[in-house]
């Protein structure tokens, strides 16, 4: 999956702290009725436990900061601090979340086992139920903007916490993804300076290579799964005792009108009775659409261009912007055809099931069109979907 700005507009810059790695604003995520994320509202970012006394108050002065909600262990938080923040007048709570056993006692690292190990982690994370409804109490506290959440990494706890706040109050996923992976330089960094933290060390080579990595397909299929189990993350979040009430009133916290075109989204997700390398050979050959998506009579790819031909005769243009077998993801984007679309991009990613031996496909698309068309888009995803359940049980598979 690839993720661009160029829809996604931060409206007034702040400059990071030296010493803060993976800082970056949450303002500017759209939704899919017409807002956005305000201005200084939310930042995210890794440890401040590296920031002196003098930029911590700069950073303060410029934002108007007025709380940091620490995801860290509350042993860890105690042993590396928070760095200059400490002597600011800005609020620290400490919010843990729930990892698996530590290898050690004192350490903060822990094992990420599984065929999709940050997403079973991930997943995992939602085990502090506690956590959830005191960050939400947390945000809307009267001192609670502006916000900076932070974990030691600021990819993994903190990338729960935000993609399930934003999720639950309709931001678009694909600029979720995009916030995720922001950033995606100062992890190497970053893991360097684990090895030298009291709570990490040396334990941190337990990590898989994907804990090294963002991919913001990660966070699609996280969602994915939430959605699978829990009917979405506003009904997850429903079931650890935050309210609807609380969560209109974090859309009215954090989100402004937008005045640009609205963009909406299409989301399919789908356990299928099949290994995910043998999903992936079907889903990921893009040349291929026509096998599984009903209403298409051929498909072929020149270079990075799809062309398919309904059985109307008619021919669609897609550019393939993004392919990755190892990842099993693939990134198009609508050029012309039939279907008058607007500023169409989707994203196709394929990983295990996490407790069989299935594999979850999700297909998510943002577009700009009438409710009609993206009525039409979806009626075509769920043929696509339907499909492929019927493929893959027909190849002698049980049946989910």
């Amino acid at each position: 999956m690839t993720v661009s700005n160029s829809d996604i507009s931060t409206r007034r810059d702040v400059a990071g702290l030296a010493g803060l790695l993976g800082f970056r604003s949450v303002s500017g995520l759209r939704t899919a009725d017409g807002r956005r994320v305000a201005d200084l509202t939310l930042f995210r970012s890794a440890t401040p436990q590296f920031v002196d006394g003098a930029e911590a108050r700069r950073f303060v002065d410029q934002t108007g900061l007025r709380q940091i909600v620490d995801l860290r262990l509350d042993y860890e938080a105690a042993t590396e601090g928070s760095g200059g923040f400490d002597r600011t007048d800005v609020v620290i709570r400490n919010i843990p979340f729930a990892i698996r056993t530590p290898v050690a006692e004192g350490s903060a690292v822990a094992p990420m086992p599984g065929a999709d190990p940050l997403v079973a982690t991930y997943l995992g994370y939602l085990n502090a139920r506690q956590a959830f409804p005191e960050l939400v109490a947390a945000i809307l506290a009267d001192d609670g903007l502006p916000t900076l959440v932070h974990c030691t990494m600021g990819k993994d706890r903190t990338g729960v916490a935000i993609a399930v706040l934003l999720d639950a109050i309709g931001v678009l996923r694909h600029d979720i993804c995009f916030n995720y992976a922001q950033r995606a330089e100062d992890i190497e960094i970053m893991m360097h300076r684990l090895r030298e933290m009291a709570s990490y060390g040396d334990a941190v080579d337990v990590y898989p290579p994907e804990a090294l990595q963002v991919d913001p397909a990660t966070i699609l299929r996280f969602l994915a799964w939430i959605d699978v189990r829990h009917s979405g993350s506003r009904e997850w979040l429903a079931s650890v005792g935050v309210t609807p009430e609380q969560l209109v009133e974090l859309e009215q916290r954090l989100l402004e009108d937008d005045m640009t075109a609205t963009s909406t989204q299409v989301l399919r997700s789908v356990v299928l009775p099949a290994a995910p390398d043998e999903v992936w050979k079907l889903v990921g050959d893009t040349g291929g659409v026509h096998r599984w998506i009903p209403g298409i009579a051929s498909s072929s790819v020149d270079g990075d261009i799809r062309t398919a031909i309904f059985d109307d005769g008619s021919p669609a243009h897609e550019r393939i912007v993004e392919h990755d077998d190892k990842r099993r993801t693939y990134t198009y984007t609508y050029l012309d055809g039939p279907i008058p679309l607007d500023a169409y991009e989707s994203t196709i990613t394929v990983g295990p099931e996490l407790d069989g031996d299935g594999a979850l496909l999700v297909w998510n698309a943002t577009l700009s069109a009438t409710p009609e068309v993206v009525e039409a888009v979806g009626g075509l995803y769920d043929g696509g979907i339907a499909r492929l359940q019927e493929i893959f049980a027909s190849q002698g598979h049980l049946s989910k």
